[in-house]
C-alpha cells in the first residue's frame, strides 16, 4: 500500500505557508494604518502652531543634538541633505535655529536651536503628547507587549537587511 502522508504534509505546508504570508500582510497593513493616524496627528498639531511635521522634527533632533552639522542632522532624520538643507533655511529664517561657525575650523557650520524654537518644541510637544493621551487606555502590559513585538520585530528585520539577499 501506498502512503499519501507526504502528499497531504505538502498541501498543509502550502496553506500554512499561505496564512502565514496573509497574516504578515495584515500585520504590515495594521502598522501602515497606524503610521499614518500618528503622522496625520503631528500634520494637525504642527499645521496649528505655523511649523510642519519635518520642521517638528528637526526641532526635536536638534534638542536631542545640539552642535551638529547638516549631514548629521541629515542621517539623524533620514532625509537628503538638500531637503535637510532647505528645512534648516526655512528653521533659520523664522529664527527657531541658528547657524553657527567652529572657531576650531571656519569652514564647518553646526546647527543649535534657538529658544523661540525651544519654546516652538515645548509647545508641539506637549500638543502631540495630548492627542496621543487616549493610547493609555491600552493597559500597561499591552503597551510593554506592543513594545517587545515591536524589538523583536526590528532585530529580526535589522538581521535580515544585514544578511545578504539574493532574489535569483
Amino acid at each position: 500500500m501506498r502512503n499519501n502522508l507526504g502528499g497531504n504534509n505538502t498541501k498543509q505546508n502550502v496553506e500554512n505557508k499561505d496564512s502565514d504570508s496573509k497574516q504578515i500582510r495584515e500585520v504590515l497593513s495594521s502598522f501602515n494604518q497606524v503610521k499614518h493616524s500618528l503622522f496625520y496627528l503631528l500634520r494637525k498639531n504642527a499645521d496649528a502652531m505655523g511649523t510642519t511635521f519635518m520642521q517638528f522634527h528637526v526641532l526635536q533632533t536638534l534638542r536631542a543634538h545640539p552642535d551638529i552639522g547638516l549631514a548629521e542632522l541629515s542621517e539623524l532624520i533620514l532625509v537628503g541633505n538638500s531637503t535637510t538643507s532647505g528645512l534648516v533655511d526655512r528653521l533659520v529664517k523664522s529664527g527657531l535655529v541658528s547657524r553657527e561657525r567652529l572657531e576650531s575650523d571656519r569652514r564647518s557650520v553646526t546647527l543649535r536651536i534657538t529658544d523661540k524654537g525651544d519654546e516652538l518644541q515645548d509647545r508641539m510637544e506637549r500638543a502631540y503628547m495630548q492627542s496621543l493621551s487616549p493610547l493609555n487606555q491600552l493597559s500597561v502590559n499591552d503597551r510593554q507587549d506592543l513594545l517587545r513585538i515591536h524589538q523583536q520585530m526590528n532585530e529580526i528585520l535589522q538581521q535580515q537587511g544585514r544578511d545578504n539577499i539574493n532574489y535569483e
